[in-house]
């Protein structure tokens, strides 16, 4: 699980989100996964922006990243 993380870290800091606001940010995340596990990234994003993040969109491939973490921290 650290792994993939570690690349969802990394795909956000290269999309430039501030690395300060990445643990906040991933917790809304998992939040909303967690409460639509079957989400798209473009109702994601649109409810993450809702919740005022705004400096980044979540893509198709970050979205199944965050899911894989989520799935393989419950297991």
């Amino acid at each position: 699980m650290e792994d993939l993380k570690l690349l969802l870290i990394d795909r956000l800091k290269s999309q430039g989100m501030d690395p300060a606001l990445i643990p906040a940010f991933l917790k809304a995340l998992t939040s909303l996964i967690s409460s639509e596990p079957g989400i798209d990234p473009a109702v994601a994003n649109q409810k993450m922006h809702s919740l005022g993040w705004n400096e980044v969109t979540v893509d198709y491939h970050s979205l199944q990243i965050a899911i894989a973490c989520l799935e393989t921290g419950t297991k």
